[in-house]
């Protein structure tokens, strides 16, 4: 039954008419006040069998959405006033017209989890039974589940998949290979989660889109890679090019504070920091990051710094930082990535192994 559509067709009884349809009496207060602890922890949102378990009847409903007093916004599912309707109301209640089985799941579930990112505000997105078979509202996603079940975290209102299965799903769906891989990564760096507990999720879901790629970056992830420029720098530079394995995240202390560097070559005393556009473009970023290069100086170690040039370019980041690892005693050569790499046209005087 399409509740909203028909109370608003039943004409105006007035404010009058409405009290009339509340429930009387004595426990007329209590039920109200119940009414509004229900609404409060909804953000708001309210269902018409909420409404009416309260003391609400639907002609009542019908005339507070005339006066303006509240606002319909799917199938039998309001809001307790009117303008816009925020995200955490508009969750709850593609969740009501759809609960209790339903679960938050997608990007929907990663913004209610706390992870950081550009989340859509629409749609709300939903998991549901694979058995269940509803009707679609604008505005709502929803992707039938077989596992459903196995899918939630514990036991929440409304329920919500675990982070691990809402990281997993949403980056199998990215158009583009290398925003699959930055959300895994942005997910353990910024430790909401771990890349074992990535791998074991991933170990349930065999049929999902891009699981060969995304378990390849879990691995390096465990190895300390929290971005895909690392992930970038480790594989097209240091692996591809023979260099010396650095150490990852490595907690160094500066006035008293720790700092962590990207890469670090410690037997030799280099040091690789890889700006990528999140989070080194502001003034106080750059200050931190020269701050902490000046740091390193003061250790006698040198800093190199590389940016998104490594995607395109890796040959040149590998002669660079081979030919200071070489400077500072590394006692072996870098290898060459292809027929074509350009390591040898950079650096000529610093032989390679294919030329040994």
């Amino acid at each position: 039954m399409d509740v909203g559509g028909t109370l608003e067709a039943r004409g105006g009884e007035g404010a009058a008419a409405e009290e009339g349809e509340v429930a009387g009496g004595g426990g007329k207060r209590a039920l109200e006040e119940r009414f509004e602890r229900v609404r409060s922890a909804q953000s708001g949102a309210f269902t018409r069998q909420q409404a009416n378990a309260h003391g609400i009847s639907d002609r009542a409903l019908a005339t507070r959405c005339r006066s303006g007093r509240i606002q319909r916004i799917y199938r039998g599912v309001y809001a307790d006033f009117t303008g816009p309707v925020p995200w955490e109301t508009r969750v709850w209640a593609a969740w009501l017209a759809y609960g209790p089985d339903a679960a938050l799941a997608g990007e929907t579930a990663l913004r209610k989890h706390g992870l950081k990112g550009e989340w859509a505000e629409s749609p709300i997105r939903l998991e549901i039974p694979h058995s269940r078979r509803v009707r679609r509202q604008g505005g709502i996603l929803l992707t039938r589940c077989r596992d459903l079940d196995r899918r939630l975290l514990g036991s929440r209102e409304p329920p919500i998949v675990r982070l691990e299965v809402a990281v997993l799903t949403v980056a199998s769906g990215r158009s583009k290979p290398e925003d699959a891989v930055a959300l895994v990564l942005d997910a353990c760096r910024q430790r909401r989660t771990t890349a074992r507990r990535l791998v074991d999720e991933l170990g349930q879901l065999r049929r999902l889109p891009r699981r060969d790629l995304l378990l390849g970056v879990l691995r390096d992830a465990g190895a300390g890679v929290e971005s895909f420029l690392e992930l970038v720098y480790l594989r097209k530079v240091e692996r591809a090019h023979g260099l010396p394995a650095g150490k990852r995240q490595l907690r160094a202390e500066r006035a008293g504070s720790p700092v962590y560097r990207d890469v670090e070559y410690e037997d030799f005393g280099v040091i690789v920091e890889l700006d990528g556009r999140t989070g080194h473009e502001d003034a106080r970023s750059r200050w931190r990051d020269m701050s902490r290069d000046n740091s390193a100086l003061l250790e006698s170690k040198q800093t190199l710094r590389f940016g998104y040039q490594l995607v395109n370019d890796p040959c040149t980041a590998a002669a660079q930082t081979a030919t200071v690892l070489h400077l500072r005693g590394w006692p072996s050569s870098p290898t060459l990535c292809s027929p074509t790499c350009a390591i040898t046209t950079i650096r000529g005087a610093l032989p390679t192994r294919a030329e040994q």
